[in-house]
């Protein structure tokens, strides 16, 4: 079921961050992060990946997505996507596509497991996909956050270092339509609407 998201940021992190170590994140388990394939996809928890979600993921490795994986004792804990093609969307603001300028990549839906939630396993993998991001010769990260998510994510990714800067605000109007406002100046990421003919 698609949720429309009333107010969205577009925001920016560079991917030039120092390393941290586990105590720094606050990982209470070590957390060994890799490149996932299609084999990967039968480790992922059934009770939170159904057959339709799972071949959505294997989609974006067959369009050669990078699949960032978290694992803890083996077990996949956590992952996100991250892609550098010229554009990027985000399923709750149907309409709306992103400009990503050649020095940014794109990191989207992250995923960790409840039994793993709060205990350092997504603030540890935000650092590394910069770190792969960077390896690709990227300086930026465009990522998304609902407006009620911003503040909570810019204070946990700032306990690791991590610059969120909101770059974009994408909201519905009155008129029912979504309208953005620039809150930086950044050519890194621009908002462009399909109009209706």
């Amino acid at each position: 079921m698609l949720v429309f998201a009333r107010e969205v940021y577009v925001c920016l992190c560079p991917t030039d961050v120092a390393p941290r170590s586990p105590a720094e994140l606050e990982l209470d388990a070590p957390v060994r992060f890799r490149r996932g394939a299609a084999d990967d996809l039968a480790r992922l928890d059934r009770d939170h990946h159904d057959d339709a979600h799972l071949s959505e993921l294997a989609e974006r490795l067959d369009r050669g997505e990078y699949w960032l994986l978290a694992e803890v004792d083996g077990e996949v804990v956590g992952y996100t996507w991250l892609h550098a093609r010229p554009t990027a969307s985000y399923p709750s603001l149907p309409g709306c596509t992103i400009a990503l300028g050649p020095d940014t990549g794109y990191g989207y839906d992250a995923w960790t497991a409840p039994s793993h939630r709060g205990r350092g396993v997504r603030r540890a993998g935000f650092v590394e996909e910069l770190r792969v991001l960077a390896g690709w010769g990227k300086r930026w990260e465009a990522s998304f956050f609902v407006k009620h998510q911003l503040d909570g994510a810019t204070r946990s990714l700032a306990a690791a270092g991590i610059a969120v800067m909101p770059i974009w605000r994408i909201y519905l109007a009155e008129d029912r339509t979504l309208a953005a406002e620039q809150l930086a100046e950044s050519d890194a990421v621009r908002p462009t609407f399909v109009t209706a003919a």
